[in-house]
């Protein structure tokens, strides 16, 4: 049998286990029964919100754009793990207060908490349209490197076009009809298999290559190139300014995204998130960092000419070991899939509920018919936009994180600084997010600091100066948004 009938028995057999995970053990009638079941599930535990959390994170940039990054650019991998840090605080000091507030006020939604306690749908609505945007071609790039995987897969056979529409239907399918819960749980799937996988594959370098096993690997890696090796001399891409603004930009915007927002909500307790939090920042660390990095720098030895350094774990797997080519595109289409699904059904709720739900007498099963309609609807728009290669997306995917991380200053706003206000939010916001898309699209790394970080800065400082210039929410509104924390309700 050839070597695409085994790649495209693969494909079928990947797709039919998704399918019997997420249309089979984790579809609950009785959980897509309600909106806030259907977008948040019914109390997840740790082991699921853990790995859906994780898969979540990991795109498939863990298998092209990170080896890449570490192939041309060095120790700079560092910063991937730092910024760990930050958010493992951010989820333990805000995770827990997240979920508590959305069980006692049926939060749904980012832009639900951040309405309620500002007092202001104009709030609602300028974060949850600023995040639909980022999500929209973000979804676009994962849908498109699904549809490039399986066209690659199979040598051509099957098309990069019926490769997107087999990312959208595949995915579509089961978040249509079991929501969030199928979601996390074909993420679970997912992002075991895809963590194997990178394992499997770095040990194949280790034995199977002229590499000279975990003992010699840096010293090696030193006589090839051993600027990769040191921080002082590494490429001018890691300077501490870039450093800086990746650390707040990845951080901040990684947690903030609101799909990442939401499954705080999505807990079956407060001391669940705050477990993950713990837990989450080493298993990114040495569970998926490492093996990422030693792909890069071992493909540096293996391959010191590489065109592409995006192609550096495809090319030594064809190379030394090409049957498990396969499973390296199938840990692709895992980690695009996984992202594809958080994503579209995130998105669903910030159309459902931000722009919908809030009208009066509109009805429970109207809401969870609009979520699905809006998903069916995303996956189109992904598809086309996929399809058509239209310009401009390329700009919205690179700063989506820096996008996701201007809601910052909102939460400060809400849980640290009283005084701050709607009207603080806003303008600050939208000048965050301005700064960030001009700056980007205009290639304007001001004094060696990347366009996320002004967009910060600029944010802050408007949030903070309108916001002493105008009405902050009321003393006795603030008590009565706080009470579900001050109270000793168990989480």
């Amino acid at each position: 049998m050839s070597y695409t009938a085994w790649a495209i028995i693969a494909i079928l057999v990947y797709t039919a286990f998704n399918l019997y995970v997420g249309l089979g053990k984790a579809y609950s009638k009785d959980t897509v029964s309600t909106t806030r079941g259907y977008f948040l599930g019914d109390g997840t535990g740790y082991f699921i919100l853990f790995f859906t959390t994780a898969a979540t994170w990991f795109s498939t940039w863990i298998y092209m754009g990170a080896p890449g990054s570490f192939y041309k650019n060095g120790i700079g991998w560092i910063a991937g793990l730092t910024w760990q840090l930050i958010i493992m605080y951010l989820m333990g000091t805000f995770g827990p207060r997240f979920w508590r507030l959305s069980k006692s006020n049926h939060y749904i939604t980012p832009g639900d908490l951040l309405a309620d306690y500002y007092q202001s749908n104009a709030v609602r609505h300028v974060i949850s349209g600023s995040q639909l945007i980022f999500c929209v071609p973000y979804l676009m790039a994962q849908v498109t490197g699904v549809g490039l995987a399986v066209s690659t897969l199979t040598s051509g056979i099957i098309p990069f076009w019926a490769g997107v529409l087999y990312a959208a239907i595949v995915v579509g399918l089961y978040v249509f009809f079991g929501g969030f819960k199928s979601q996390a749980w074909v993420d679970t799937m997912q992002g075991i298999m895809f963590v194997l996988i990178l394992w499997i594959s770095i040990t194949i370098m280790m034995t199977q290559t002229d590499i000279p096993g975990v003992a010699g690997f840096f010293s090696q890696l030193e006589k090839v190139n051993a600027k990769l090796l040191s921080y002082a001399h590494a490429p001018d891409y890691w300077t501490w300014k870039m450093y800086l603004s990746f650390f707040f930009i990845q951080a901040i915007g990684g947690y903030f995204a609101p799909y990442v927002w939401q499954r705080n909500y999505a807990g079956r307790n407060g001391k669940t998130v705050r477990k993950i939090s713990g837990t989450l920042g080493p298993f990114y660390a040495f569970a998926v960092m490492l093996p990422v990095m030693l792909v890069g720098f071992g493909g540096a030895m293996l391959f010191p000419e590489i065109a592409n350094a995006d192609n550096i774990l495809v090319a030594t797997m064809a190379k030394y070991a090409p049957i498990m080519g396969i499973f390296i595109v199938l840990g692709i289409m895992a980690a695009g899939m996984s992202t594809i699904s958080s994503i579209v059904v995130s998105a669903s709720s910030l159309v459902t509920i931000d722009f919908f739900g809030h009208k009066a007498g509109v009805s429970d099963k109207h809401l969870r018919n609009t979520g699905r309609i809006t998903i069916l609807v995303l996956m189109v728009i992904a598809i086309v936009l996929s399809l058509l290669k239209v310009q401009g997306i390329v700009l919205l995917v690179n700063t989506a994180l820096a996008g996701f991380c201007q809601t910052v200053f909102a939460v400060l706003g809400v849980f640290i600084w009283e005084r701050a206000t709607k009207e603080g939010v806003i303008v600050g916001f939208l000048t965050g997010i301005i700064t960030t898309l001009v700056f980007t699209a205009l290639k304007i790394n001001l004094m060696g600091f990347a366009p996320g970080f002004w967009g910060l800065i600029f944010n802050g400082t408007l949030f903070v100066g309108v916001s002493l210039m105008t009405k902050p929410v009321s003393k006795e509104h603030i008590e009565k948004f706080m009470k579900p924390l001050t109270s000793r309700e168990k989480a």
